[in-house]
């Protein structure tokens, strides 16, 4: 039988032990995941890790799903995304603490840091309904779906897929190899957070937003790719600070090679542009448009009203900009305030969708 109760002292006890970073488990998947082909650093992960393991304490847990619960419990597939570390825990806490059975599908990119926690919550309550398969076993295997990756992987899904599972688990009507109803999935495909400034921004705020964009590698839905600043406003301010969070925070090995084909393609067009030492990060002036992960777009703007206009039409996961600048903006999704883009809470809801509620409507 279910026991909400004891399995949320359960996951508030693992936390505790994984808040220690020579805890063994955490080592060794920490370990694997450095070794792996993603863009992860060590102060990054344990960033990561220490962020959302501090979140998870028994009141917070109880807080987040209150009373909600599947009436009719099923096994949930969740295809995990490799950008940023430990990616997925919120939505295999849902899956769990709504009562549902999951059955995740990791990433090459971040193989083992979620799935090491599983592993180790299972010392805790060793009776969870939690597995890891292979995306053909999670499509053929899942009630329910939820998705996280790039739009192609996202239409894809929406799509359905061809000869990727054994033929007696397709449709013979639709060649699918799954066949979940769209109202049982949630698909969130790709976004992008966006700064706006008002162009009195003090040193401590420039600090705050420079961890907004280049936490992560500019790789995850919460980092700020684009920044509004009003015309004539110069972006040194924030350029210092970017170079100070690079002493913290160095860049990973391979960040310099991603964005020397950006600085070229931005130097062949004469474009205005700036970058740390050693390439560590890039921002340029232009349209406002999401460049390429750590690439950093300036744009200025005359008006609030333009900001606002382009906003509506873009794939904005956040927003942030100085509490009271933010009564200007006309954006109907989660606001913050600079610093706070890479500290998701608990209970935030991607593409503004309540993963909890999904669940529990199941």
């Amino acid at each position: 039988m279910f026991d909400r109760r004891k399995l949320i002292r359960a996951v508030a006890a693992a936390a505790d032990a994984w808040t220690d970073p020579d805890y063994d488990p955490r080592t060794v998947a920490v370990k694997e995941t450095l070794e792996a082909p993603n863009a992860f650093t060590e102060e990054a992960v344990a960033f990561a890790v220490n962020q959302q393991m501090s979140l998870l304490t028994e009141e917070a847990l109880e807080a987040w799903i209150g009373g909600r619960s599947a009436s009719s419990p099923c096994t949930v597939g969740v295809l995990n995304a490799g950008n940023i570390p430990l990616v997925g825990l919120q939505d295999f806490l849902a899956v769990l603490l709504t009562g549902h059975r999951y059955l995740g599908s990791v990433s090459s990119k971040s193989p083992a840091l979620l799935p090491a926690f599983v592993a180790d919550l299972c010392r805790f309550a060793p009776d969870i309904a939690a597995n890891f398969a292979l995306l053909p076993e999670l499509l053929t295997g899942a009630d329910a779906l939820i998705a996280t990756g790039s739009d192609e992987t996202i239409a894809w899904l929406h799509d359905g897929a061809r000869d990727l599972a054994p033929d007696d688990a397709q449709d013979e009507t639709t060649g699918k190899a799954h066949d979940i109803p769209p109202v049982r999935c949630l698909f969130r495909g790709h976004s992008f957070a966006v700064g706006v400034l008002d162009g009195k921004e003090r040193a401590d705020t420039y600090e705050r937003l420079a961890e907004d964009v280049l936490l992560h590698e500019g790789f995850g839905c919460r980092n700020v790719a684009v920044i509004w600043a009003p015309r004539g406003h110069a972006p040194d301010g924030l350029l210092e600070a970017m170079a100070g969070f690079r002493g913290v925070f160095p860049a990973h090995g391979r960040t310099a090679g991603r964005l020397a084909m950006q600085r070229a393609l931005l130097e062949a067009v004469g474009a205005s542009h700036a970058y740390g030492e050693g390439l560590e990060f890039l921002v340029s002036r232009g349209e406002p448009e999401a460049q390429s992960p750590g690439h950093l777009r300036w744009v200025e703007y005359d008006d609030i009203a333009d900001v606002n206009d382009w906003v509506g039409k873009q794939p904005v996961q956040l927003m942030v900009a100085k509490p009271r600048f933010q009564k200007r903006l006309e954006f109907g999704g989660l606001l913050l305030v600079p610093g706070e883009a890479q500290r998701p809470a608990l209970d935030w809801r991607p593409d503004g969708i309540d993963t909890v509620d999904f669940l529990s409507g199941l």
